[in-house]
């Protein structure tokens, strides 16, 4: 598994961080929340991060992605504390999950070949969980129990962002992919081979 901060991947994470807020933005400035929650922008990149990056700079850009949105609008976006708090988490969860479930996928010979495709699923999932978690303090009320809350948001997160999940599991590997056509993936992911054959992950369209 990758632990190394390598200059490569720092300046990565910093551009995907930078990428998800941008993006974010440009779906915010329509001025459908609907929209922007669909698509779900912020967290492409930050699933990618953790893929090509490792676990832990994909933590660290589901961190800061959020908190430098939240700053950058004077608060207003992701709005404190019920938006904010519960995307740290679930941004975070999705970073760290990818990046070290892909890395438990390629030791498997069966697996391998889907590693991030598999690692992408399981983070997502992973990451809702823990938004529902976190975010049903939020939404509780005297007349709600907890657990109300928690199953309205755990349902919410997956259905207001469908269209976001969709996509994610259609581009990122398509972006992994051609990264390898181009002799890129490598520099990124020098581990990503199968158990039993010296090579390169496969990633399949």
């Amino acid at each position: 598994m990758k632990t190394k901060f390598t200059t490569l991947n720092v300046v990565t994470t910093a551009m995907l961080a930078a990428v998800g807020v941008i993006v974010a933005s440009i779906f915010h400035s329509f001025g459908d929340v609907a929209l922007s929650s669909l698509f779900s922008p912020m967290h492409f990149p930050v699933l990618l991060c953790g893929v090509l990056c490792g676990p832990y700079l994909g933590l660290i850009c589901g961190v800061i992605s959020p908190l430098i949105s939240f700053l950058s609008t004077g608060g207003a976006r992701p709005p404190f504390p019920n938006g904010l708090i519960p995307m740290i988490f679930e941004l975070a969860m999705y970073g760290f999950t990818a990046g070290l479930m892909r890395w438990v996928f390629l030791k498997n010979r069966k697996t391998f070949r889907f590693a991030s495709v598999l690692a992408l699923i399981v983070a997502m999932v992973a990451g809702r969980l823990l938004n529902a978690v976190v975010g049903a303090f939020f939404i509780m009320s005297d007349s709600s129990t907890y657990f109300a809350a928690l199953w309205t948001k755990l349902v919410g997160s997956f259905t207001s962002t469908w269209a976001g999940i969709i996509l994610q599991i259609v581009l990122i590997p398509a972006i992994l992919f051609a990264l390898q056509k181009g002799g890129v993936l490598v520099k990124y992911l020098p581990d990503a081979q199968s158990p039993s054959e010296p090579e390169p992950e496969t990633i399949e369209k």
